[in-house]
Parts: structure tokens; C-alpha cells; sequence
């Protein structure tokens, strides 16, 4: 059940007014500032600054709505706004803060050990992999074989 619940009253008010349109969609909203109602003309302009005229007969449902909300301010805006504490040491401009991840070159394809391999065990100590031939990790009896042969 749709209600219209605005009255010449509110003009100047924000609003939301639901209008019946031709097309395959029945139905459209409208969101902006009340700016006229009369001779059963309703004027409403966007945020855009756009005028959308709507007749008394296509209103299918109105009301008042809050006013819209303040702009947020960006995140780096507000970085550069606030400053340094006293006695406080400024990072440099090209170096990252504490905790970020810095790639100096990009990341080729990242492998895992096969760890179901009967005999293989994964590499304890970071940066002793298993040497790869062919794009293939060396298993132990390869290793083994090629010692021998």
C-alpha cells in the first residue's frame, strides 16, 4: 500500500516521490529538494540540479526525508591535515608505513612442496627449497640416482 504523506507545507524539504512513468517499468523514483507545487504540478530538483516536474495523478507515494548527509572527508585528505605530534620523528615520503607489504619486483609463480611424496618433508628454514629441474621439485630418489649414475 503506498501513502503520500507530503503537503505544500514541504516545500523546501528534501522528499522521495514514487510516479507512475510509461515503459516496461511501471514505476520511478524521484529524490530531491521540493521546489514548487502548483496547479497539481509537483517540481522537484536533484542533487544533480536537475528539475523533474510530476503531476498530482502519476504520485503513487511521497514523503519527507532526512536532510542528505555531510560529504566525508578522504582518507588522504585527512592524513595530510594532521600534524605531527611534538617530538614525534616524520616518516620520509617514499618510505612505507610500519607493516606494509612493499613488492620491489613482481611475484612470479609462488610454489608449494608436494608434500605427498613418500620421503619428502617440507623445508624447515626459509630459503632452502628444494632445487627444481625442469620446472619439477627433485625428489630424493632422483637425487639419489644421479649421485650413483
Amino acid at each position: 500500500m503506498y501513502v503520500v504523506r507530503i503537503t505544500q507545507a514541504d516545500i523546501g524539504a528534501r522528499v522521495m516521490i514514487r510516479r507512475r512513468i510509461p515503459g516496461p517499468i511501471p514505476l520511478s523514483d524521484v529524490l530531491g529538494t521540493l521546489r514548487s507545487w502548483s496547479a497539481h504540478v509537483l517540481t522537484v530538483e536533484t542533487a544533480e540540479g536537475t528539475r523533474v516536474q510530476v503531476t498530482e495523478d502519476d504520485m503513487v507515494a511521497a514523503r519527507v526525508i532526512p536532510p542528505r548527509p555531510p560529504a566525508r572527508r578522504s582518507r588522504a585528505g585527512a592524513d595530510a591535515q594532521v600534524p605531527t605530534a611534538p617530538g614525534r620523528l616524520e616518516a620520509a615520503a617514499d618510505e612505507p608505513a610500519p607493516g606494509t607489504i612493499v613488492r620491489t619486483r613482481p611475484v612470479g609463480r609462488a610454489t608449494i612442496p608436494d608434500m605427498m611424496e613418500q620421503g619428502t618433508a617440507p623445508n624447515p628454514v626459509p630459503g632452502t627449497a628444494t632445487e627444481t629441474t625442469g620446472g619439477q621439485a627433485e625428489s630424493p630418489s632422483d637425487a639419489g640416482e644421479a649421485a650413483r649414475g
